[in-house]
């Protein structure tokens, strides 16, 4: 393919993923801000709401590596995602009648078990494609970002959702945006055979053999528990575990804290900020390398944790909020590349939805558990105090245990 032409069809795929991930994340405008509130209103108690959301981000252990394998296995990852989308909606009507934490446990793990793969399949099916064209991540993924913040001002500004007294017009709201979701799964095309690929100009880690997509699972195994990747993924894990002090109670801690209630202008703020670095990401890693982006990003949580501690006015508040950019934006960016770098295709999508289960599942959960009881006995303050410190411990095994992304490549053979 000439040059021009391949750039041209660069583009237009990248122009779909963009629409596909802006859908992929409206969902996550109501249900990140809002979850929390919804269950306020169902008459939970704040150590009660840990718990309950710590059980939905355990199906983010439990639910990604189970479809991540079945979308490897039956080499149909759009209709699996899809499907996991269309049930999505369905269980979390459940929630209406849970009148116990129990019950409220038992509903969220089945929502999680179809909602929480959504991204980690998500980005294995977009990397099995970029692999295959040279397109950016970065490019599509801001998609995402564009998307929380377009949703957030729609459901705050037109919807008035921050103005529901009893949780209705948030489940309306989250029902729309799945089925949004839903019929952008179809934007994505399905993916070449593997005869068409090997005709391409492709080498290395980037070319699957026939041998290589049979390869067995010891091999994935093997890859997984690499002493570098173990210390990666306990370094994520804490960040994650760290940052659900701020996605399981943040909208409580403005509501109770500063008494503000339109808190979808403020969660957007750190939307917004993350764009630019999401964009530019490939630039960036590629100047200051994936492994120190990845420890600004825990740098980031740590400051913007321990701002939150100090409890002083609404404005330092809004000046942590940029440090989204690098909580979020660095974080992902970093940690799918640096997995999507270390595995062969053929393990795309169970390698995403591995190392999603054991950092942002495992990581969710005990976060949020553990930041509830923190919370409904100590307030706010000693919770985000605690909070930064399992951060700034992240930083320091990032630093001193997480190899360059070229030095792990190596250790496993992909370089």
């Amino acid at each position: 393919m000439p040059d021009a032409e391949h750039a041209a069809a660069i583009r237009r795929s990248e122009r779909r993923f963009f629409f596909v991930y802006m859908a992929l994340f409206a969902p996550f405008a109501v249900l990140t801000p809002y979850m929390q509130q919804l269950l306020h209103f169902y008459g939970f108690r704040k150590d009660q709401i840990g718990y309950i959301l710590g059980a939905l981000e355990l199906m983010a252990v439990l639910a990604p590596p189970v479809w991540g394998l079945l979308s490897d296995r039956i080499k149909r990852p759009r209709a699996v995602l899809a499907f996991t989308v269309l049930m999505s909606f369905p269980a979390f009507c459940l929630f209406r009648g849970a009148s116990t934490t129990i019950a409220a446990i038992g509903v969220a793990l089945l929502f999680g078990f179809f909602n929480r793969p959504a991204i980690p399949l998500t980005d294995g099916l977009t990397f099995s494609h970029f692999r295959i064209s040279g397109a950016d991540y970065g490019h599509v993924r801001i998609g995402g970002t564009v998307g929380f913040v377009l949703f957030n001002l729609l459901f705050e500004s037109v919807l008035h959702i921050s103005r529901d007294q009893d949780g209705s017009r948030i489940v309306a709201i989250l029902g729309g945006a799945l089925l949004l979701q839903f019929l952008t799964v179809f934007m994505v095309p399905p993916l070449p055979k593997a005869k068409e690929v090997s005709g391409g100009a492709s080498s290395g880690a980037d070319q699957t053999s026939p041998a290589q997509t049979q390869a067995s699972f010891g091999e994935l195994v093997r890859l997984c528990l690499t002493r570098g990747f173990i210390a990666f993924v306990f370094a994520a894990f804490l960040a994650r575990f760290a940052m659900m002090s701020y996605y399981s109670f943040f909208t409580r801690y403005l509501n109770e804290v500063y008494d503000f209630k339109a808190v979808g202008y403020i969660w957007l703020l750190g939307s917004l900020c993350e764009m630019p670095l999401i964009f530019w990401s490939r630039r960036i890693m590629a100047r200051i390398g994936v492994r120190n982006l990845f420890a600004l990003a825990l740098l980031g949580t740590f400051f913007r944790l321990l701002g939150f501690s100090f409890e002083s006015n609404l404005w330092v508040v809004m000046a942590m909020q940029p440090l989204h950019a690098l909580t979020f934006g660095a974080y992902h960016c970093a940690t799918v590349t640096y997995v999507s770098s270390i595995f062969p295709a053929h393990f795309q999508g169970s390698a995403q939805t591995i190392y999603s289960a054991l950092t942002v599942g495992l990581g969710g959960l005990l976060g949020s558990a553990v930041c509830g009881v923190v919370l409904e006995h100590h307030g706010y303050r000693v919770m985000y105090s605690f909070a930064a410190a399992v951060a700034l411990i992240g930083l320091a095994v990032c630093i001193f245990q997480v190899p360059k992304l070229d030095d792990m490549r190596r250790k496993v053979g992909q370089g």
